[in-house]
Protein backbone atom coordinates (compact mmCIF):
# COMPACT_ATOMS: atom_id res chain seq x y z
CA UNK A 1 0.00 0.00 0.00
CA UNK A 2 3.05 2.25 0.03
CA UNK A 3 2.64 3.47 3.60
CA UNK A 4 6.34 3.83 4.15
CA UNK A 5 9.24 5.23 2.19
CA UNK A 6 12.55 5.31 3.94
CA UNK A 7 16.08 5.77 2.66
CA UNK A 8 18.92 3.26 2.56
CA UNK A 9 19.54 1.83 5.98
CA UNK A 10 22.66 0.69 7.71
CA UNK A 11 21.48 -2.91 7.74
CA UNK A 12 20.29 -5.06 4.84
CA UNK A 13 16.49 -5.52 4.79
CA UNK A 14 16.80 -9.31 4.89
CA UNK A 15 19.01 -9.04 7.95
CA UNK A 16 16.46 -6.73 9.61
CA UNK A 17 13.67 -9.21 8.83
CA UNK A 18 15.72 -12.11 10.16
CA UNK A 19 16.57 -10.36 13.44
CA UNK A 20 13.00 -9.10 13.86
CA UNK A 21 11.66 -12.62 13.40
CA UNK A 22 14.10 -13.96 16.00
CA UNK A 23 13.08 -11.21 18.38
CA UNK A 24 9.41 -12.11 18.08
CA UNK A 25 10.02 -15.84 18.50
CA UNK A 26 12.42 -15.43 21.42
CA UNK A 27 15.38 -16.90 19.51
CA UNK A 28 17.48 -13.73 19.32
CA UNK A 29 20.92 -13.72 20.97
CA UNK A 30 22.17 -10.77 23.08
CA UNK A 31 24.59 -9.79 20.29
CA UNK A 32 21.82 -9.90 17.68
CA UNK A 33 19.52 -7.91 19.96
CA UNK A 34 22.14 -5.19 20.29
CA UNK A 35 22.60 -5.16 16.50
CA UNK A 36 18.85 -4.68 16.01
CA UNK A 37 18.66 -2.02 18.72
CA UNK A 38 21.58 -0.13 17.16
CA UNK A 39 19.82 -0.16 13.80
CA UNK A 40 16.55 0.81 15.45
CA UNK A 41 18.10 3.89 17.03
CA UNK A 42 20.16 5.20 14.12
CA UNK A 43 17.24 6.90 12.32
CA UNK A 44 16.36 10.51 12.67
CA UNK A 45 12.98 11.94 11.81
CA UNK A 46 14.13 13.31 8.46
CA UNK A 47 14.93 9.86 7.07
CA UNK A 48 11.41 8.45 6.79
CA UNK A 49 8.15 9.54 5.31
CA UNK A 50 4.94 8.21 6.81
CA UNK A 51 1.58 8.35 5.11
CA UNK A 52 -1.55 7.23 6.93
CA UNK A 53 -5.18 8.09 7.34
CA UNK A 54 -4.39 8.55 11.03
CA UNK A 55 -2.73 11.57 12.50
CA UNK A 56 1.01 10.83 12.25
CA UNK A 57 1.67 11.26 15.96
CA UNK A 58 -1.29 9.07 16.90
CA UNK A 59 -0.30 6.46 14.31
CA UNK A 60 3.32 6.26 15.49
CA UNK A 61 2.24 6.13 19.13
CA UNK A 62 -0.05 3.16 18.43
CA UNK A 63 2.68 1.36 16.55
CA UNK A 64 5.22 1.98 19.26
CA UNK A 65 2.90 0.71 21.97
CA UNK A 66 2.17 -2.45 19.99
CA UNK A 67 5.88 -3.04 19.38
CA UNK A 68 6.71 -2.60 23.07
CA UNK A 69 3.87 -4.86 24.21
CA UNK A 70 4.18 -7.63 21.66
CA UNK A 71 7.84 -7.69 20.69
CA UNK A 72 9.49 -6.21 23.78
CA UNK A 73 11.65 -3.73 21.87
CA UNK A 74 13.14 -1.14 24.21
CA UNK A 75 14.98 1.85 22.70
CA UNK A 76 18.49 2.48 23.96
CA UNK A 77 17.57 6.11 24.52
CA UNK A 78 14.34 7.92 25.26
CA UNK A 79 12.70 9.27 22.10
CA UNK A 80 9.30 10.98 21.69
CA UNK A 81 6.50 8.82 20.23
CA UNK A 82 5.96 11.06 17.23
CA UNK A 83 9.37 10.20 15.74
CA UNK A 84 8.73 8.07 12.67
CA UNK A 85 11.47 5.53 13.37
CA UNK A 86 8.85 3.30 14.98
CA UNK A 87 7.00 3.07 11.69
CA UNK A 88 10.21 1.89 10.03
CA UNK A 89 10.68 -0.81 12.65
CA UNK A 90 7.06 -1.91 12.30
CA UNK A 91 7.45 -2.15 8.54
CA UNK A 92 10.46 -4.45 8.96
CA UNK A 93 8.86 -7.01 11.27
CA UNK A 94 8.10 -10.36 9.68
CA UNK A 95 5.11 -11.22 11.81
CA UNK A 96 3.12 -8.23 10.71
CA UNK A 97 -0.20 -7.79 8.99
CA UNK A 98 -1.89 -4.63 7.87
CA UNK A 99 -5.39 -3.76 6.86
CA UNK A 100 -6.72 -0.37 5.79
CA UNK A 101 -3.52 1.41 6.90
CA UNK A 102 -3.56 0.22 10.53
CA UNK A 103 -0.96 -2.35 11.57
CA UNK A 104 -1.36 -5.18 14.06
CA UNK A 105 1.82 -6.71 15.49
CA UNK A 106 1.93 -9.68 17.81
CA UNK A 107 3.98 -12.61 19.05
CA UNK A 108 3.19 -16.27 18.29
CA UNK A 109 3.79 -16.98 21.96
CA UNK A 110 0.98 -14.68 23.07
CA UNK A 111 -2.12 -16.64 24.11
CA UNK A 112 -5.09 -15.97 21.87
CA UNK A 113 -8.71 -15.76 22.95
CA UNK A 114 -10.15 -16.18 19.47
CA UNK A 115 -11.82 -19.25 18.01
CA UNK A 116 -8.73 -20.47 16.16
CA UNK A 117 -6.66 -21.09 19.28
CA UNK A 118 -9.43 -23.15 20.86
CA UNK A 119 -9.41 -25.77 18.13
CA UNK A 120 -8.03 -29.14 19.22
CA UNK A 121 -7.32 -30.52 15.74
CA UNK A 122 -4.21 -28.94 14.24
CA UNK A 123 -3.57 -28.77 10.50
CA UNK A 124 0.14 -28.89 9.83
CA UNK A 125 2.06 -27.17 7.07
CA UNK A 126 2.90 -28.91 3.82
CA UNK A 127 6.06 -30.95 3.35
CA UNK A 128 8.19 -32.76 0.76
CA UNK A 129 5.55 -34.91 -0.91
CA UNK A 130 5.28 -35.94 -4.54
CA UNK A 131 4.41 -38.79 -6.89
CA UNK A 132 6.68 -39.90 -9.72
CA UNK A 133 4.82 -41.45 -12.66
CA UNK A 134 6.99 -43.33 -15.13
CA UNK A 135 6.36 -43.62 -18.85
CA UNK A 136 5.03 -47.17 -18.35
CA UNK A 137 2.43 -45.94 -15.86
CA UNK A 138 4.22 -47.17 -12.72
CA UNK A 139 4.02 -44.73 -9.80
CA UNK A 140 6.46 -44.13 -6.94
CA UNK A 141 5.47 -42.34 -3.73
CA UNK A 142 8.52 -40.16 -3.17
CA UNK A 143 7.56 -39.14 0.37
CA UNK A 144 7.91 -42.72 1.57
CA UNK A 145 10.59 -43.91 -0.86
CA UNK A 146 13.97 -44.72 0.68
CA UNK A 147 17.01 -42.64 -0.16
CA UNK A 148 19.18 -43.94 -2.96
CA UNK A 149 18.36 -45.44 -6.36
CA UNK A 150 14.62 -45.45 -7.05
CA UNK A 151 12.91 -48.57 -8.44
CA UNK A 152 12.41 -47.16 -11.94
CA UNK A 153 13.94 -50.11 -13.77
CA UNK A 154 17.31 -48.43 -14.32
CA UNK A 155 20.00 -46.69 -12.30
CA UNK A 156 19.35 -43.20 -13.64
CA UNK A 157 17.47 -41.56 -10.77
CA UNK A 158 18.12 -41.31 -7.04
CA UNK A 159 16.39 -39.75 -4.06
CA UNK A 160 18.78 -37.61 -2.05
CA UNK A 161 18.75 -36.76 1.64
CA UNK A 162 17.41 -33.24 1.10
CA UNK A 163 14.13 -34.36 -0.47
CA UNK A 164 15.23 -34.06 -4.10
CA UNK A 165 15.35 -36.61 -6.90
CA UNK A 166 18.28 -36.36 -9.29
CA UNK A 167 19.00 -37.96 -12.66
CA UNK A 168 22.36 -38.86 -14.05
CA UNK A 169 22.90 -37.94 -17.68
CA UNK A 170 23.39 -41.48 -18.91
CA UNK A 171 23.48 -42.19 -22.62
CA UNK A 172 21.57 -45.38 -21.84
CA UNK A 173 18.44 -43.48 -20.81
CA UNK A 174 15.74 -43.86 -23.43
CA UNK A 175 14.34 -40.32 -23.11
CA UNK A 176 10.84 -41.53 -22.25
CA UNK A 177 8.70 -38.94 -20.50
CA UNK A 178 8.09 -39.15 -16.76
CA UNK A 179 5.87 -36.89 -14.64
CA UNK A 180 6.61 -35.48 -11.20
CA UNK A 181 3.49 -34.19 -9.46
CA UNK A 182 2.87 -32.66 -6.05
CA UNK A 183 -0.46 -32.90 -4.22
CA UNK A 184 -2.05 -30.23 -2.06
CA UNK A 185 0.28 -29.79 0.89
CA UNK A 186 3.29 -30.95 -1.11
CA UNK A 187 6.50 -29.49 -2.48
CA UNK A 188 9.39 -31.22 -4.22
CA UNK A 189 12.61 -30.61 -6.15
CA UNK A 190 14.14 -32.43 -9.08
CA UNK A 191 17.55 -32.24 -10.72
CA UNK A 192 16.91 -33.01 -14.39
CA UNK A 193 19.34 -35.04 -16.54
CA UNK A 194 21.04 -31.86 -17.81
CA UNK A 195 21.58 -30.55 -14.27
CA UNK A 196 18.69 -28.06 -14.37
CA UNK A 197 16.95 -27.65 -11.01
CA UNK A 198 13.16 -27.46 -10.86
CA UNK A 199 11.23 -26.82 -7.64
CA UNK A 200 7.52 -27.62 -7.64
CA UNK A 201 5.02 -25.89 -5.37
CA UNK A 202 1.85 -27.62 -4.13
CA UNK A 203 -0.65 -28.90 -6.74
CA UNK A 204 1.90 -28.71 -9.55
CA UNK A 205 3.36 -31.05 -12.13
CA UNK A 206 6.40 -31.33 -14.37
CA UNK A 207 6.55 -33.65 -17.38
CA UNK A 208 10.11 -34.28 -18.60
CA UNK A 209 12.23 -36.90 -20.41
CA UNK A 210 14.66 -39.20 -18.59
CA UNK A 211 17.27 -37.96 -21.09
CA UNK A 212 17.33 -34.85 -23.28
CA UNK A 213 17.79 -35.89 -26.88
CA UNK A 214 17.29 -33.93 -30.05
CA UNK A 215 17.58 -30.24 -30.86
CA UNK A 216 15.72 -28.97 -27.76
CA UNK A 217 15.28 -29.82 -24.10
CA UNK A 218 11.53 -29.64 -23.64
CA UNK A 219 9.44 -29.98 -20.46
CA UNK A 220 5.79 -29.26 -19.63
CA UNK A 221 4.45 -27.71 -16.43
CA UNK A 222 1.25 -26.87 -14.61
CA UNK A 223 0.78 -25.06 -11.32
CA UNK A 224 3.86 -23.24 -10.01
CA UNK A 225 7.45 -24.24 -10.78
CA UNK A 226 10.77 -22.46 -10.30
CA UNK A 227 13.66 -23.26 -12.67
CA UNK A 228 17.41 -22.80 -12.44
CA UNK A 229 18.38 -23.78 -15.96
CA UNK A 230 21.81 -25.02 -17.00
CA UNK A 231 22.35 -23.09 -20.21
CA UNK A 232 23.28 -24.91 -23.40
CA UNK A 233 23.11 -22.76 -26.54
CA UNK A 234 23.29 -25.87 -28.73
CA UNK A 235 20.25 -27.40 -27.04
CA UNK A 236 17.83 -24.69 -25.83
CA UNK A 237 15.66 -25.39 -22.79
CA UNK A 238 11.95 -24.79 -23.41
CA UNK A 239 8.92 -24.97 -21.14
CA UNK A 240 5.45 -25.65 -22.51
CA UNK A 241 2.74 -24.17 -20.29
CA UNK A 242 -0.89 -23.63 -21.28
CA UNK A 243 -0.74 -22.22 -24.82
CA UNK A 244 2.70 -20.66 -24.66
CA UNK A 245 6.36 -21.61 -24.92
CA UNK A 246 9.06 -20.20 -22.68
CA UNK A 247 12.63 -20.51 -23.93
CA UNK A 248 15.61 -20.14 -21.63
CA UNK A 249 18.60 -18.07 -22.59
CA UNK A 250 20.58 -18.80 -19.39
CA UNK A 251 18.01 -18.31 -16.70
CA UNK A 252 16.41 -18.55 -13.25
CA UNK A 253 12.67 -18.02 -13.57
CA UNK A 254 9.31 -18.78 -11.96
CA UNK A 255 6.10 -19.91 -13.68
CA UNK A 256 2.68 -19.59 -12.05
CA UNK A 257 -0.11 -21.20 -14.04
CA UNK A 258 -2.63 -22.44 -11.48
CA UNK A 259 -6.09 -23.20 -12.88
CA UNK A 260 -8.66 -20.58 -11.97
CA UNK A 261 -6.11 -17.77 -11.94
CA UNK A 262 -5.76 -14.86 -14.32
CA UNK A 263 -3.58 -16.82 -16.73
CA UNK A 264 0.13 -17.61 -16.85
CA UNK A 265 2.65 -15.41 -15.05
CA UNK A 266 6.34 -15.89 -15.82
CA UNK A 267 8.81 -13.98 -13.65
CA UNK A 268 12.51 -13.69 -14.44
CA UNK A 269 15.00 -13.61 -11.60
CA UNK A 270 18.22 -13.95 -13.58
CA UNK A 271 19.29 -14.21 -17.23
CA UNK A 272 16.95 -13.87 -20.19
CA UNK A 273 13.85 -15.67 -21.47
CA UNK A 274 11.62 -15.37 -24.49
CA UNK A 275 7.90 -16.11 -24.25
CA UNK A 276 5.73 -16.88 -27.24
CA UNK A 277 2.09 -17.84 -27.68
CA UNK A 278 2.10 -18.21 -31.46
CA UNK A 279 0.97 -14.63 -32.07
CA UNK A 280 3.32 -12.60 -29.94
CA UNK A 281 6.84 -12.98 -28.56
CA UNK A 282 8.28 -10.98 -25.68
CA UNK A 283 11.66 -10.98 -23.93
CA UNK A 284 12.06 -10.57 -20.19
CA UNK A 285 14.85 -8.87 -18.30
CA UNK A 286 15.63 -9.72 -14.66
CA UNK A 287 12.96 -8.29 -12.36
CA UNK A 288 10.23 -8.39 -14.99
CA UNK A 289 7.14 -10.57 -15.30
CA UNK A 290 5.10 -11.55 -18.35
CA UNK A 291 1.34 -12.00 -18.02
CA UNK A 292 -0.55 -14.15 -20.48
CA UNK A 293 -4.12 -13.36 -19.58
CA UNK A 294 -6.74 -16.10 -19.60
CA UNK A 295 -9.07 -15.89 -22.57
CA UNK A 296 -6.81 -13.61 -24.62
CA UNK A 297 -3.77 -13.98 -26.84
CA UNK A 298 -2.05 -10.94 -25.40
CA UNK A 299 1.16 -10.98 -23.33
CA UNK A 300 2.02 -7.96 -21.21
CA UNK A 301 5.28 -7.20 -19.41
CA UNK A 302 5.63 -5.33 -16.11
CA UNK A 303 8.04 -4.91 -13.23
CA UNK A 304 7.83 -7.69 -10.63
CA UNK A 305 8.34 -7.93 -6.88
CA UNK A 306 10.82 -10.81 -6.83
CA UNK A 307 10.63 -11.23 -3.09
CA UNK A 308 6.87 -11.70 -3.29
CA UNK A 309 6.98 -13.98 -6.33
CA UNK A 310 9.70 -16.25 -4.91
CA UNK A 311 8.46 -16.25 -1.31
CA UNK A 312 6.95 -19.75 -1.68
CA UNK A 313 10.31 -21.17 -2.82
CA UNK A 314 12.08 -19.49 0.08
CA UNK A 315 9.70 -20.87 2.69
CA UNK A 316 7.18 -18.15 3.45
CA UNK A 317 3.99 -16.43 2.34
CA UNK A 318 4.34 -12.78 1.37
CA UNK A 319 1.19 -10.73 0.95
CA UNK A 320 1.43 -7.36 -0.74
CA UNK A 321 -1.99 -5.66 -0.61
CA UNK A 322 -3.43 -9.15 -1.23
CA UNK A 323 -7.17 -9.81 -1.16
CA UNK A 324 -8.39 -12.52 1.18
CA UNK A 325 -9.56 -14.75 -1.69
CA UNK A 326 -6.01 -14.91 -3.10
CA UNK A 327 -4.57 -15.54 0.35
CA UNK A 328 -6.98 -18.39 1.00
CA UNK A 329 -6.18 -19.93 -2.41
CA UNK A 330 -2.53 -20.14 -1.35
CA UNK A 331 -3.43 -21.57 2.05
CA UNK A 332 -5.78 -24.09 0.43
CA UNK A 333 -2.99 -25.54 -1.69
CA UNK A 334 -0.32 -25.58 1.01
CA UNK A 335 -2.44 -26.91 3.89
CA UNK A 336 -4.72 -29.14 1.78
CA UNK A 337 -7.93 -27.52 2.99
CA UNK A 338 -11.32 -26.66 1.53
CA UNK A 339 -12.27 -22.99 1.72
CA UNK A 340 -15.79 -21.55 1.71
CA UNK A 341 -17.05 -18.00 2.25
CA UNK A 342 -19.95 -16.54 4.19
CA UNK A 343 -20.97 -12.89 4.40
CA UNK A 344 -19.38 -9.77 2.97
CA UNK A 345 -15.61 -9.97 2.64
CA UNK A 346 -13.20 -7.05 3.22
CA UNK A 347 -12.15 -5.15 0.12
CA UNK A 348 -8.88 -3.93 1.61
CA UNK A 349 -5.69 -5.88 1.01
CA UNK A 350 -3.52 -7.60 3.60
CA UNK A 351 0.22 -7.05 3.86
CA UNK A 352 2.66 -9.27 5.68
CA UNK A 353 5.15 -12.11 5.67
CA UNK A 354 4.44 -15.42 7.36
CA UNK A 355 6.52 -18.61 7.50
CA UNK A 356 5.08 -21.54 5.55
CA UNK A 357 6.32 -23.89 8.26
CA UNK A 358 3.68 -22.68 10.71
CA UNK A 359 0.57 -24.68 11.46
CA UNK A 360 -2.60 -23.41 9.81
CA UNK A 361 -4.08 -22.16 13.08
CA UNK A 362 -1.10 -19.85 13.58
CA UNK A 363 -1.58 -18.31 10.14
CA UNK A 364 -5.33 -17.91 10.61
CA UNK A 365 -4.78 -16.37 14.04
CA UNK A 366 -2.48 -13.78 12.46
CA UNK A 367 -5.18 -12.90 9.96
CA UNK A 368 -7.88 -12.76 12.63
CA UNK A 369 -5.85 -10.31 14.68
CA UNK A 370 -6.65 -7.61 12.11
CA UNK A 371 -10.16 -7.67 13.59
CA UNK A 372 -12.00 -7.70 10.25
CA UNK A 373 -11.78 -11.34 9.24
CA UNK A 374 -12.67 -14.52 11.14
CA UNK A 375 -12.67 -18.23 10.48
CA UNK A 376 -14.76 -21.27 11.32
CA UNK A 377 -12.97 -24.64 11.27
CA UNK A 378 -14.80 -27.90 10.60
CA UNK A 379 -12.24 -30.64 9.98
CA UNK A 380 -10.33 -29.52 6.88
CA UNK A 381 -13.08 -27.10 5.81
CA UNK A 382 -12.39 -23.46 6.62
CA UNK A 383 -15.21 -20.93 6.37
CA UNK A 384 -14.16 -17.29 5.98
CA UNK A 385 -16.38 -14.87 7.91
CA UNK A 386 -16.44 -11.06 8.25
Amino acid sequence: MGLYNYKAQKMDEKRIDNLSYKLLTGEITPAERKELDDWYNHFDSSEQLVHSELNQQQFAAQLYQQIRTSAGITPLKRIPFYRSRYAAVAASLLLLLSIGGIYTIYSDQEKSQNTIAKKEVEIKAGSNRAMLTLANGKTIDLENAAEGVLPTGDQSVKKTGDGTIAYNNSADNDGAFNTLSTPKGGKFSIRLPDGTLAILDASSSLRYPSAFKGAKRMVEVSGQVYFEVVHNAKQPFTVEVADQTIEDLGTHFNINSYPGGDGVKTTLEEGLVSISNGRKTVFLKPGQAAFSHAGTKDITVAAADLEEVLAWKNGYFRFNDEHIENIMAQLSRWYDIEVTYSGKLPVDGFNGTISRSKNLSQVLTMLERTGIIHFKIEGRRITVLP
